[in-house]
């Protein structure tokens, strides 16, 4: 049974509503921001309740030791680490690229650091427990033709990671997985009504939009399965091409 858990990039749409996921379901939580606003602003708009639950902090620069220090004392603090989700907020890469190709290379680059930082600094914590699970949440690319931001780059890296260090962690019972989202319901064309939903309509078949919050129940399959498998791709939701 999941206990503990740490967030990273919580003050991403997507790490908001992962975090709110991981409180309703009795996790404690340790939720990293970018700035103290961020940070003392999500604390303060949850329930009393939920505040006891989770501990807030900002993210240190993206060093090997400061993130070491900074995952190894979070686990201390929470007396165990049985989750590590490496949240990231989901970014056009083709306009990006259009914009400055030098920059867009520097912070693809920059963004798979941190991932392969974080995520050994906490699978270092769950071997030693011989125990845990680290997830890599993606949003399909695919979606990119319906209007979604698409990031080919960084899940493409994010996946091989995930496929070599599953197997680095696989003797520590320590399992390994991405979890790629279908689309939901963006805020930008939630006043739209009719037409945020037209996209998505096949002939007389209306699927349902959902909400970002409820798609973030789809990480329930990992966390409650997710031992069972490592190394794997595992999709939630709709829009998303089949693969049998």
């Amino acid at each position: 049974m999941m206990k503990t858990a740490f967030l990273h990039h919580a003050e991403t749409a997507s790490g908001t509503a992962t975090a709110l996921y991981l409180l309703q379901r009795g996790i404690r939580v340790t939720a990293s921001f970018m700035v103290p606003e961020q940070a003392e602003q999500f604390r303060a708009d949850l329930p009393p309740q939920w505040q006891e639950q989770i501990q807030t902090i900002v993210a240190p620069d993206v060093q090997m030791k400061a993130v070491e220090s900074l995952i190894t004392g979070s686990a201390e603090q929470m007396q165990g680490l049985d989750l590590y989700i490496h949240g990231q907020d989901w970014v056009d890469e083709l306009e990006a690229l259009k914009h400055d190709p030098a920059e867009f290379a520097l912070k693809s680059y920059s963004l798979l650091s941190e991932l392969f930082l974080y995520s050994r600094a906490a699978g270092s914590v769950m071997a030693r427990k011989q125990r845990g699970q680290i997830i890599v949440p993606m949003l399909a690319d695919s979606l990119h033709y319906d209007g979604f931001p698409s990031s080919p780059v960084y899940n493409q890296g994010a996946l091989a990671f995930v496929k070599s260090f599953a197997k680095e962690l696989s003797p520590f019972r320590v399992s390994v997985n991405a979890l790629t989202f279908g689309y939901f319901r963006m805020e930008k064309k939630a006043a739209s009504g009719r037409n945020n939903r037209k996209p998505f309509d096949i002939y007389a078949l209306k699927p349902p939009v959902p909400e970002l919050e409820e798609l973030a129940h789809g990480l329930g399959l990992l966390l409650d399965y997710g031992h069972g498998m490592s190394g794997q791709n595992t999709t939630w939701g709709y829009g998303i091409q089949s693969v049998l």
